[in-house]
């Protein structure tokens, strides 16, 4: 390898020798083709320059181990090359980190959901039974509020009944339930009621 300034001898002897001019010399020599070939594996600019300055330094740590200008140019293109490797590496290893933690939060909330909805369908179920232990009136008129989501006024025209005999109905209904969910307690009752097609 010849230049406008050093020959192939002159390179390994001032590597040998410390002679900073020769590291300038094969920097600029190499620098640019370097990091084309670093982008061309990383495809980001940035972490392919950092990678290209990282094994120059690595390879002025090893400068007395050169003994040809192949042997310098070889080192220089394989090892960038390993560099890279090791980066997508760590890079994939990031990004599968962050799919499994993304995955376990996702997890987390559809357990959550998930138990949510056992005890809400656990709720509105027990409600079902004690609905249907109502006197025919209440249930009827239970189910037209809560399950039908029909108004006051609406109940007394599809029932033909006042409107404070809908009302009186639906506090006994409200009533007995209560009564039926004390032992596990109303605030529970009042949670399935929430949830259900009002």
């Amino acid at each position: 390898m010849k230049s406008s300034q050093f020959t192939e001898t002159q390179i390994i002897d001032g590597l040998k020798s410390n002679d900073s001019r020769v590291f300038d010399y094969l920097f600029n020599e190499y620098y640019t083709q370097l990091q084309y070939f670093a982008e061309r594996l990383v495809s980001n600019r940035e972490e392919a320059q950092d990678i290209v300055i990282t094994v120059f330094r690595k390879f002025w740590s090893l400068k007395d181990n050169f003994q040809t200008a192949n042997n310098i140019k070889a080192f220089l293109y394989i090892t960038i090359r390993n560099q890279c490797l090791d980066y997508l590496r760590y890079r994939q290893r990031l990004n599968e980190v962050k799919r499994e933690y993304e995955t376990h939060l996702l997890s987390e909330e559809e357990k959550k959901q998930s138990d949510h909805l056992i005890i809400e369908s656990d709720l509105i179920n027990k409600i079902y039974k004690e609905v249907q232990k109502l006197p025919n009136r209440c249930r009827e008129i239970f189910i037209l509020t809560y399950f039908k989501g029909l108004k006051t006024k609406e109940i007394a025209s599809v029932l033909q009944i006042s409107e404070s005999a809908v009302t009186t109905q639906r506090s006994l209904a409200i009533k007995h339930l209560k009564h039926a969910f004390s032992q596990e307690g109303y605030v529970f009752f009042c949670l399935a009621l929430a949830g259900l097609d009002l």
